[in-house]
């Protein structure tokens, strides 16, 4: 029986530090989102795109290895059908930040609406609350801390929606380059998506929180 409890704990390590490493890279994006959108030089903007492109392939990485991981373990930490959903919600993510920053560089932007900037913060406040909830999975009796934080990733997702379609109707209102206004458009709905993102892996942290308790 000795072997079982040392495989349990640590296949219990295992999927804990993947999840760790997928919400970090995560993180890592969304701070690089900000910063992109906030800097005036083109050069160093182009830059920070090819970092985010980077952490991408390194998020799709993280995610086949807990893909791989799970084919491999009888016992999982958390429920084993939650396992690939909060992985996938995480990477998630991952690629509608780089979708994001992708469209930023293919359209050549290089004046950011206030919206952008502030949907980007918002982006990077749910994703340091996600990081947050997942390094709490591993710890007994976080329920409520997690339900919480659940709740403030929602509240970000409520402010961008408030910020998306304010922004949306200004440009229809405002902007008399069609072209302009449709890049604009694009990008916005890249980061609002990304926040939808953010809530939907909210969503299944909950879950997994909540079916803990039972």
């Amino acid at each position: 029986m000795g072997w079982l409890f040392r495989n349990y704990f640590s296949n219990r390590a295992l999927f804990f530090n993947l999840f760790d490493e997928a919400a970090k890279n995560m993180v890592d994006m969304a701070a690089l989102l900000v910063t992109a959108v906030n800097t005036d030089i083109t050069e160093d903007r182009e830059a920070i795109f090819k970092q985010i492109d980077k952490l991408e392939n390194t998020g799709d990485d993280i995610t086949h290895k807990i893909y791989l991981a799970l084919d491999k373990v009888i016992f999982t930490p958390i429920n084993r059908g939650s396992i690939p959903v909060l992985a996938s919600c995480i990477d998630d993510v991952a690629d509608t930040i780089h979708e994001a920053s992708e469209r930023m560089y293919l359209y050549n932007i290089d004046e950011f609406v206030t919206a952008i900037k502030e949907i980007a913060v918002l982006i990077h406040k749910a994703s340091l609350e996600i990081e947050k909830v997942v390094g709490l999975l591993r710890i007994s009796h976080k329920e409520a801390t997690i339900i919480a934080l659940c709740r403030q990733i929602k509240i970000y997702e409520h402010q961008s929606d408030q910020v998306y379609y304010h922004a949306l109707a200004e440009l229809f209102a405002n902007e008399k380059d069609a072209i302009k206004l449709i890049k604009y458009r694009e990008i916005l709905s890249s980061l609002e998506n990304t926040v939808n993102r953010c809530k939907n892996t909210s969503d299944a942290l909950e879950t997994i929180s909540i079916n803990r308790l039972n």
